[in-house]
């Protein structure tokens, strides 16, 4: 039976093929991090497969992130969208933080408008 990628898989694929590429890795020293071959790295980054929980585990040590943001970048629910945007905000000065919201909520706004 063909392995049909979910829309899960292409997501969490593209995150880890995207951090993967950001940290210099090939496809084959990656595997080798996560203790996998290339094909199965392979078929994780197209979302034709989907890792064990252990391996997620490994592939997020490997590519230096939280499983739970690997995770969060994945999904379309607006409280895993709110971790990125916190990651994204984090170590900002208050000040810009609150431009930050202050912008968020008005384009909120008007695109509910």
């Amino acid at each position: 039976m063909k392995n049909i990628p979910t829309t899960l898989g292409v997501l969490l694929g593209c995150n880890v093929a995207k951090r993967r590429k950001e940290l210099g890795l090939t496809q084959a020293e990656f595997a080798q991090k996560i203790g996998a071959d290339i094909v199965t790295v392979s078929r994780f980054e197209t979302g034709s497969s989907l890792p064990s929980l252990l391996r997620l585990e490994r592939i997020a040590n490997a590519l230096g992130v939280p499983l739970a943001e690997l995770l969060s970048q994945s999904t379309n629910l607006c409280t895993d969208q709110s971790l990125l945007i916190q990651g994204w905000i984090e170590g900002l000065s208050d000040a810009d933080r609150k431009f930050i919201l202050d912008m968020i909520q008005a384009w909120s706004l008007r695109l509910k408008a």
